[in-house]
């Protein structure tokens, strides 16, 4: 008796038997959890249309399932855990992947956009919401599987990403639809004397904060510098449109003060909705430094701390802001604009700004400024000796009139 109590007994089953058993349960383990886990997308996805807002249990259903087999499987052996964690990464990558594509043909289906935006924005969110969860388990089934897992996690990650971008644009759009009345009263006459146009679009932005906040908070933070991003590059397109023109320095200077006084209360905005795109402060700030200042050297240097912090700005857009002061002095544009040219050709070959940190790479400039390849001859003097051709910008020829410039409607 004491020799059976102090020996230690062999294993039961052969290596080759065990292993055989184990590749029967990862098989068996992979059909079933591909099966349960099309069910609950199909049983999700049959809410998604619905008009009443529904909580969604997806993402918790999916974690519960895979993580039955993942907890189970390592206390027979650490390697069993490996294959079981590599065999349930691999049935969610798929998973991802369906789930992606059904998320798309949601929000290309006609009828969900007769849904009310309040709904089909909450319903949006849902979607977006099943992301995190997701994405960590991806990662701690990589973790615990083998180095092959990799290319499952990357097209989890994949699919997850494409999800996120997508809804995240809805949204936007949406949102964007709602605020482009007041964006179109923006750079006319009577917003130089009245807040109506930036209330509309803080007001409709911050009633919004609510709703946008029930997102979780990696997706959230994405989505409010994307806000935060396109509300700057919509402020600022009207702008470089040409919608005002000011003919004197006493009309700059309101100008300018106006646009300091829309980049506070823009900026107060995405502060309170925590928005970390702290990038985008300072570039109306910039724009309303370089229509103020009326030396030729300090509106060089805010030329050049504009292009250093945005270096997708090009020289079509200094341009257009030279014409908004209305600067008509050729040697002062060229030596304004040379600052951008120098500055862009020390930056050639370098690498574009990321998607989520391009500006001015959005905001076309309809009328270009036009540049001078050929000696001009003024009278006897030829406009290349006053300096290089190359940069000689020059606003389009405009008709005479007798009539005083002012800023347009």
């Amino acid at each position: 008796m004491a020799a059976l109590e102090n020996g230690e007994l062999g294993p039961l089953l052969s290596p080759g038997t065990l292993r055989g058993l184990e590749d029967e349960c990862v098989t068996d383990v992979k059909a079933q959890t591909r099966a349960a886990l099309l069910r609950v997308l199909q049983e999700d996805e049959e809410h998604w249309g619905s008009l009443e807002d529904q909580h969604s249990s997806l993402a918790q259903d999916v974690c519960e399932l895979l993580e039955e087999h993942t907890e189970r499987a390592p206390r027979i052996s650490q390697e069993f855990g490996e294959r079981m964690a590599h065999c349930c990464l691999g049935g969610l990558a798929e998973f991802l992947q369906s789930f992606q594509q059904r998320v798309e043909r949601f929000h290309e289906n006609p009828g969900v956009r007769e849904m009310l935006p309040d709904t089909y924005i909450s319903k949006t969110i849902a979607l977006v919401n099943c992301g995190p969860p997701l994405r960590a388990l991806a990662e701690r089934l990589a973790r615990v599987g083998p180095p092959e897992s990799e290319p499952a996690r990357e097209a989890s990650a994949s699919a997850l990403d494409h999800v996120t971008r997508l809804c995240h644009r809805v949204v936007a759009d949406l949102l964007f639809q709602e605020l482009q009345p007041h964006f179109n009263k923006l750079m006319r006459r009577k917003w130089l004397s009245s807040p109506e146009a930036l209330d509309g679009i803080v007001g409709t932005l911050g009633a919004q904060a609510l709703a946008l906040r029930r997102m979780q908070d990696e997706p959230y933070q994405a989505l409010v510098a994307e806000l935060h991003r396109r509300a700057l590059v919509e402020y600022v397109r009207p702008l470089l449109r040409g919608r005002l023109r000011c003919s004197s320095a006493r009309t700059r200077s309101r100008v300018a003060g106006r646009l300091r006084e829309d980049a506070a209360q823009l900026q107060r905005l995405f502060r309170r909705l925590e928005s970390q795109a702290l990038w985008l402060d300072a570039v109306v700030p910039h724009l309303a430094e370089v229509l103020q200042l009326e030396d030729t050297p300090s509106i060089q240097v805010e030329v050049g701390v504009l292009v250093r912090d945005y270096p997708d700005i090009r020289r079509k857009h200094v341009a257009a802001l030279l014409d908004i002061r209305g600067l008509r002095n050729t040697a002062a544009r060229q030596e304004i604009l040379a600052v951008a040219r120098d500055l862009e050709l020390s930056e050639e070959g370098a690498l574009s700004p990321p998607r989520d940190r391009a500006f001015f790479a959005d905001i076309p400039v309809p009328r270009p400024s036009f540049c001078l390849s050929f000696p001009l001859f003024l009278g006897r003097l030829p406009l290349s000796r006053l300096a290089r051709p190359s940069l000689a910008c020059l606003p389009r020829p405009r008709p005479p009139s007798l009539v005083r410039p002012r800023a347009r409607r």
